[in-house]
């Protein structure tokens, strides 16, 4: 009876820890996003006290209104960003995905599939600030500096290696029988990536689009250096709030949170479907 009633008590001490634990981590992740969405209902004047305020003695959407202010092109700048991230994000994961699918099923010579993939690996390893000049001259050269297709093919060179290393895991997780099956029901390679492969990577599919719409959504260098203007996104647009008369903190954080709304509200519809991506493939049979 002893033994028993310790073993209760321990496993409740154990349900205990891990509840605080979640909590505790749940409470951590979500301070800056309260602290920033505070921010942005503050009166200004609260800004400059010392110390300053962490909750509002009042709540106000002033920051908001002059957020959205027809002048700022705000509008514009959302806009822009859903365009170039939903571009992103189909282009990266059907272009990757094709990709990671040959270099898992062809049998190239002197292992030149496995060069090939290292090879995308490579290009994630160079600093962003190394390749904004060459892309800034490319895109001027080609005359689409400032567009919006500019800042998608900087987006998809740097989402394209993340699909290209995500898919070919899943890839070479899948059995080669399946394909061999297909083969023998007369389906060619491409008939056999749609009907075989791509359902049973649904999940990974998914993972590599929220990934990627994550990357494109707050990706900052690229887009400021080749699009000021016309094609601005909302992480470029928020650099606008820093004048040589201060920091416009308010505006800053009303639209910081415009920015972090969308994607957030994506990755809870998605997460089902991203937690079964990231774990999919994780045990080997």
């Amino acid at each position: 009876m002893i033994s028993e009633r310790n073993s209760r008590l321990l496993a409740s001490l154990r349900t205990a820890l891990r509840i605080f634990l979640i909590l505790l981590s749940a409470l951590i992740v979500s301070v800056p996003f309260v602290y920033l969405f505070l921010n942005s209902v503050k009166p200004s004047n609260e800004f400059l006290t010392v110390p300053p305020t962490i909750i509002p003695s009042r709540f106000t959407l002033e920051h908001y209104q002059l957020t959205f202010d027809p002048g700022r092109d705000t509008l514009s700048y959302l806009i822009n960003s859903l365009v170039i991230t939903s571009a992103t994000t189909i282009i990266s994961v059907l272009i990757g995905s094709l990709a990671a699918y040959s270099l898992s099923r062809l049998k190239l010579p002197f292992r030149l599939s496995t060069i090939i993939a290292f090879a995308f690996l490579i290009v994630r390893f160079y600093p962003k600030i190394t390749t904004t000049l060459p892309y800034y001259i490319l895109m001027t050269r080609l005359k689409l500096l400032d567009t919006q297709i500019a800042v998608i093919i900087a987006h998809v060179s740097l989402t394209l290696p993340l699909v290209v290393w995500l898919m070919l895991t899943f890839f070479d997780e899948l059995p080669r029988e399946l394909d061999h099956s297909a083969m023998l029901d007369g389906c060619g390679p491409l008939q056999r990536f749609i009907r075989v492969i791509l359902p049973l990577t649904t999940p990974a599919l998914l993972t590599s689009a929220v990934l990627t719409a994550l990357l494109s959504w707050n990706e900052f260098l690229m887009s400021s250096s080749i699009a000021p203007s016309n094609a601005k996104t909302l992480p470029s647009a928020v650099s606008s709030f820093i004048t040589d008369k201060g920091v416009q903190w308010g505006p800053m954080s009303a639209m910081s949170t415009v920015i972090v709304v969308p994607m957030m509200l994506f990755a809870l519809f998605a997460q089902r479907y991203l937690v079964r991506g990231l774990t999919l493939g994780a045990v080997k049979e």
